[in-house]
């Protein structure tokens, strides 16, 4: 099989978030190369590392522990600016009150993780304890910890269940201490496939900036798709979508190596890596 009709490994994140970018793609309104592999972020995250898949969304905070593994795709990234409604602290108590408490923090984000340890030590001057594990699987069984941290479609249903007093929209809590959007995921090739599959990486490329911009001038669609969960209904929906970006310019660039520095700060990165976008490096590959 010449490389033309081969296939690139991408990355789906198994949550709404994505759908503005992935459903033109699975729908066939854009032509692409692509496998689609899903998983919840902290599997992508593994699942490139490993070379698995070719390009992927991880998190933020996984670009940063392995760069020199990844180039970023240019211009695509899942940020807000101010709230974001699916990474939310969940607390019986206020932040500020959570020294020596538990927090329960999913296993399925590492940059949200990383973000809510920034907050408390830079921002709240807090030192909870971290615990590894699902919300919903404590709630399930009739214990609760002090607080959780959830993500995703889980975040999107706590939100709305009234067990928790107290809710943290962690994009919310960044946006107003450092007035940045906060980049929760970017999209990387592997930077053996540039030296690998190089031929099919324009073609791929172009083929998600096309479903992004389809995606976002056609979000009535994409919320009739995402109702089919039952998650939320169509005016949520598009409520959820106005909160969430999906580029990567200079205001994104610059919350993300803030971020880095602040991680740098927190004692939860050993070095903060330079932004390398794979456009740089095309025409040289």
């Amino acid at each position: 099989m010449g490389e033309q009709r081969a296939k690139l490994r991408l990355g789906r994140i198994d949550f709404l978030n994505v759908l503005p970018i992935y459903y033109p793609l699975e729908a066939g309104i854009i032509a692409n190369p692509f496998e689609l592999v899903p998983g919840v972020p902290s599997e992508l995250n593994e699942l490139c590392a490993n070379g698995a898949l070719d390009i992927s969304p991880v998190s933020s905070i996984e670009y940063a522990r392995r760069a020199g593994l990844y180039y970023i795709v240019p211009d695509l990234s899942i940020n807000s600016a101010g709230e974001v409604k699916s990474v939310l602290l969940l607390s019986r108590i206020p932040i500020e009150h959570l020294s020596g408490k538990t927090v329960l923090a999913t296993s399925e984000s590492h940059t949200s993780v990383g973000l809510l340890k920034v907050l408390c030590r830079l921002r709240y001057g807090v030192d909870p304890r971290f615990e590894t594990g699902s919300c919903s699987d404590y709630l399930s069984r009739s214990e609760s910890p002090d607080a959780c941290l959830a993500i995703g479609d889980e975040a999107l249903r706590l939100s709305r269940s009234g067990i928790f007093p107290h809710v943290l929209d962690l994009g919310t809590a960044w946006f107003k201490w450092t007035g940045r959007p906060f980049v929760f995921a970017v999209w990387v090739v592997r930077k053996d496939t540039v030296t690998q599959k190089n031929g099919l990486l324009q073609d791929a490329i172009s083929a998600l900036l096309s479903s992004k911009r389809w995606g976002l001038a056609n979000i009535g669609r994409i919320c009739e798709q995402a109702a089919r969960t039952g998650l939320l209904d169509i005016p949520e929906l598009h409520e959820y979508y106005r909160c969430l970006r999906f580029d990567l310019n200079d205001e994104e660039r610059s919350g993300l190596s803030l971020f880095y520095s602040l991680l740098l700060q927190a004692g939860e990165l050993k070095e903060a890596p330079q932004l390398e976008t794979y456009t740089q490096l095309a025409s040289v590959a």
